[in-house]
């Protein structure tokens, strides 16, 4: 018999929003009270082709853990919402003809819709969605605080810039020299750009990787994007113009081995020298080269000699000073020093340009001893890390809150009262915190320009004027907006506190803030005591250099200000499991590969606990697997199994042993797997279990035995966090109160995981029939064990009409009944 699946899903779905089982008590003190469990997984946007099986592998896995945490005792809370800003958002709104603000009403809707039928465990009360004002006022009071606390600026910069996008990308947004977003080949763009100072963090990001329980993968990506090196500045003093160069080393035993040096064509000092036509026209060309380009043409090993050239700080001697587009500004100092004899690259570019090689090696410490007392070295650490470029020139983003005055510009009016004048931030204030949010307007022309102008200079004139803080004459708004990672570089802060929609106030702990009244915060404050940091972050891992590390940043400076306490610790996410990617046909799902597989067909066909068993069975849940249609089919197949044993009466006393031994050792089996996130071992442990209880049980047996009973019950709580409709429902079925979801997490014994029975095979004529699980002194009972043989029903067909002319026992291992 075959269970409804879309009967059972609607009837408990409504049952659970309307008597709220999955709400947390938010207000629990985690000492005194129920113990906590902030189970979280990676923020969602709403894609245009909405929900896909991969989000589903991912909630699924994170839910299922969350469900047993909860049925481990621990108060759960696990929160849902959209990360809506952005660019994906915004292009598929130019694609179809909408405008974003529009489109996000409807994806939004659509996506809560195919959510609520996956069967997780979803506290809708604590949902947010980054487009809501009453969010992304918060985004913008995270922005004034960075820039009260000095770690915001603005500073004009060649920055990475995507022509698909139409908009500028921080670092850790291109990835092979394309845009994360499109594959777009990145090229560069000067602008006036506003940066946060996560370089201020690089040192405190590194060591704190260390601290952190995550896959060895990811922090291994987060240790190399912050790429710290060791090393020395050495100054080189240049022959013929008061000028210095300086060059960063991790080598200067080598110094006695440098025969040039390279600069990077973009490198400031390059504009201050003559330089022949030759060398301009090199340097436009590099200049024109995005940083992929350059890096794929490094081994031309092409460069122009700047006609310069420089004294070498302990021989005396001059060597030549070239311009070679190998040379990148980020790196170092954008001056390398070049030693031939030494550097496979630096050899390359020798022979290509007919320069010396000197092999020499002196005494690293003593070099540095030397350098020092001429006043032309200093230690340093060098880091690859870069400031984070904030701005982003589209519309469908948070309003940098930010307001430039020209007349206060003009008489190099400090930005705030409180703070001391920085280079270059005359006349720049932030909006007053009492007036966010600046609500992002309704521009009818939204799409990108192209020109680096941000679509917002199109807004009305009223939005774009305001009056200045400082002098109250007029002023002009920011017309960029904010990074969508900047919305989700918070949000686990937000989640607890969303019910809250005025959040108490507080004085602010830090003197920069003298003289302002009491603040609101983004989070209660209490509450975000007890409930952070989360416990269980779980998410995929193409974040680990974006929203991971942003996360990490943010976490510590809100740390630094005192809004939140030192006492929760140095990290948001203590704990992160990385889970795997579900592929269709051997590759990665997309809409570009056609191979996207909505999951509201097979929910269905099959039903959301068929869908969420497979998704968990497909393989390891951090390696993920390939998604077909058959195994599906298999696992519906199975949950029939299980529906039709669940209603079966009862299982014969004699078999009591055998089944007390199989259901603790699957419950242990069972703990062990879900504590680890060895789902797919979970489920193939309740397949086992199911198994061995269709052996015990008889169709037609009435009477109901308490192991019987046990056992039944012990199935449905193991399948409760994978299948939690059809487990709900059986729960019902058998008795148990409402729900099974608040039930206890089976337990084990761990002396009747043990062995301690025997399976005796029960011939006909030395023939296979049967088997009986027995104890293991009952085993050896010849007269017990030959009664128990004849009584079992399925061997009575083999006895009926016949006459046992010799019993065969082995203790504990075998009858055989010879019949004629």
């Amino acid at each position: 018999m075959n269970f409804d699946h879309q009967k059972i899903e609607e009837k408990w779905r409504k049952k659970w929003r309307e008597t709220g089982i999955y709400r947390t008590n938010l207000s629990i003190r985690q000492a005194q009270d129920k113990k906590k469990w902030y189970n979280l997984m990676m923020f969602p946007y709403p894609s245009a082709e909405g929900l896909h099986v991969g989000n589903m592998y991912a909630f699924t896995g994170a839910d299922c853990y969350g469900r047993f945490k909860a049925m481990q005792g621990y108060e759960v809370f696990e929160p849902i919402g959209l990360d809506g800003f952005g660019i994906h958002s915004e292009n598929y709104a130019i694609k179809i003809g909408k405008h974003p603000a529009d489109q996000a009403k409807i994806s939004e809707k659509h996506f809560y819709e195919q959510l609520s039928r996956i069967g997780n465990r979803f506290n809708w009360d604590n949902r947010l969605e980054t487009y809501d004002p009453e969010y992304y006022r918060w985004t913008q009071w995270l922005f004034v605080q960075m820039f009260k606390h000095g770690l915001a600026y603005r500073k004009k910069a060649q920055v990475n810039w995507c022509p698909s996008c139409k908009t500028v990308l921080a670092d850790e947004q291109v990835i092979d020299g394309k845009c994360e977003r499109c594959s777009t080949a990145v090229g560069k763009r000067e602008n006036e750009q506003w940066f946060f100072k996560i370089t201020e963090y690089a040192q405190r990001l590194l060591d704190n990787i260390e601290k952190i329980d995550w896959p060895e993968k990811i922090k291994i990506s987060q240790r190399n994007w912050i790429g710290r090196s060791e090393g020395v500045e050495i100054i080189w003093k240049m022959t013929r113009f008061d000028l210095v160069i300086s060059t960063f080393t991790t080598r200067p035993d080598t110094i006695y081995g440098a025969t040039f040096l390279v600069l990077a064509p973009e490198l400031a000092l390059v504009n201050k020298l003559k330089l022949n036509k030759a060398a301009k026209e090199y340097v436009a060309k590099a200049l024109l080269k995005t940083e992929q380009q350059r890096k794929l043409e490094e081994k031309k090993k092409t460069g122009v000699d700047t006609g310069y050239q420089v004294v070498h700080p302990l021989t005396g001697k001059p060597i030549p000073v070239w311009i070679a587009d190998f040379v990148l500004k980020d790196y170092g100092t954008g001056a390398v020093m070049g030693v031939p004899a030494h550097d496979e690259r630096d050899n390359d570019f020798a022979k290509e340009h007919q320069l010396p090689v000197i092999d020499i090696l002196k005494d690293k410490e003593e070099i540095i001893r030397k350098l020092e007392k001429k006043g032309l070295v200093k230690r340093t650490v060098n880091f690859h890390l870069r400031d984070w470029c904030i701005s982003r020139q589209r519309y469908w983003g948070p309003p940098i809150p930010m307001i430039y005055c020209e007349e206060c510009a003009k008489r190099n009016t400090p930005e705030s009262k409180n703070i001391p004048l920085r280079s270059g931030m005359a006349g720049w204030y932030p909006e007053k915190e009492e007036n966010l949010p600046v609500k992002l307007p309704y521009v009818q022309d939204f799409k990108p320009t192209g020109d680096g102008r941000a679509p917002l200079a199109k807004a009305p004139r009223g939005w774009l004027e305001t009056v200045c803080p400082g002098c109250g004459g007029k002023a002009k708004r920011e017309i960029d907006v904010s990074d969508t990672f900047l919305d989700s570089a918070w949000y686990f802060l937000r989640y607890p506190s969303v019910s809250n929609k005025e959040t108490p106030r507080r004085k602010p702990t830090r003197s920069l803030l003298a003289g302002t009244d009491e603040l609101r915060l983004p989070f209660d404050p209490e509450i975000t005591k007890n409930w952070l940091p989360v416990d269980a972050y779980i998410g995929g891992a193409e974040h680990a250099v974006l929203h991971l590390l942003y996360s990490r940043f943010v976490w510590m400076a809100l740390s630094d200000w005192g809004y939140i306490p030192k006492a929760l610790g140095p990290e948001p996410f203590p704990f992160l499991y990385g889970h795997g990617l579900i592929i269709r046909n051997g590759a990665k799902m997309s809409k570009s590969r056609g191979n996207i597989v909505n999951p509201d067909e097979y929910i269905d066909k099959f039903g959301a606990d068929a869908l969420r068993m497979y998704l968990m069975f497909i393989g390891p849940y951090d390696q993920g697997g390939d998604f077909k249609d058959t195994g599906i089919v298999g696992m519906k197949r199975f949950l029939n199994r299980v529906w039709n044993l669940c209603s079966t009466p009862g299982v014969k006393d004699v078999h009591t042993p055998g089944v007390l031994l199989l259901r603790h050792k699957t419950v242990k089996k069972l703990t062990e797997a879900m504590e680890n996130f060895r789902f797919n071992v979970g489920i193939a442990n309740i397949m086992e279990y199911v198994n061995g209880l269709e052996k015990y049980f008889t169709p037609g047996v009435k009477e109901v035995s308490t192991p019987g009973v046990d056992s039944i019950k012990t199935l449905i709580l193991l399948l409760a966090p994978f299948a939690p409709y059809i487990s709900e429902e059986l729960w019902g079925k058998i008795g148990g109160k409402f729900s099974v979801h608040q039930q206890l997490y089976p337990k084990y014994e761990e002396k009747l995981t043990k062995n301690e029975t025997v399976t005796v095979v029960v011939q006909v004529n030395g023939k296979l029939r049967g088997r009986l699980e027995l104890g293991a002194e009952e085993g050896k009972n010849k007269e017990k064990v030959l009664t128990l043989a004849k009584a079992d029903e399925h061997i009575k067909q083999y006895l009926k009409d016949k006459k046992i002319v010799k019993e065969i026992f082995v203790p504990g291992k075998l009858v055989n009944l010879v019949v004629k």
